[in-house]
């Protein structure tokens, strides 16, 4: 037997894979929004980051981390540069794993110059899906999260 697989082999793992296919769209939607957001001076990950901490404020780094779903050394990194620019706070907790987050004025200010960006990204991708099929997608992403998290 060929230790090599057939490239219909191949075809079949990648068109099939949830894991490719799940981060292509993920790709080309962070391409959009990135795009999109450029005027405003953040990205979308960094937008998310930002409505994660205002919405769950003052939530340590692991309660953060499980709401986004990242570990917490990916989440710590993506958080020094948002830190660093005075958009969010470190709020010391009684040890080092307790250490809430805090978005400060700077980081509402630039929430809200992100927004009118984000919403012209957002009805494009809306419209595109049609109002009915995305709220179906949006819940079938919030099963998809469920799913794997039990496995």
């Amino acid at each position: 037997m060929s230790a090599k697989l057939t490239k219909a082999a191949m075809a079949y793992y990648a068109t099939e894979c949830a894991s490719f296919n799940f981060r292509k769209a993920a790709r080309a939607v962070t391409q959009l929004f990135d795009k999109t957001l450029q005027p405003s001076g953040v990205r979308s990950t960094q937008l998310g980051l930002l409505l994660a901490a205002g919405i769950y404020e003052k939530s340590t780094m692991s309660e953060l981390a499980e709401v986004i779903v990242a570990d917490r050394t990916t989440l710590t990194r993506a958080l020094k540069p948002l830190i660093r620019q005075g958009l969010l706070k470190n709020i010391p907790g009684k040890d080092k794993r307790k250490n809430g987050i805090s978005l400060t004025p700077k980081g509402h200010r630039v929430i809200r110059k992100a927004g009118p960006y984000w919403k012209k990204a957002q009805d494009q991708v809306v419209k595109g899906f049609g109002k009915e099929q995305w709220e179906d997608f949006r819940h079938k992403l919030a099963k998809a999260i469920q799913v794997v998290k039990k496995a």
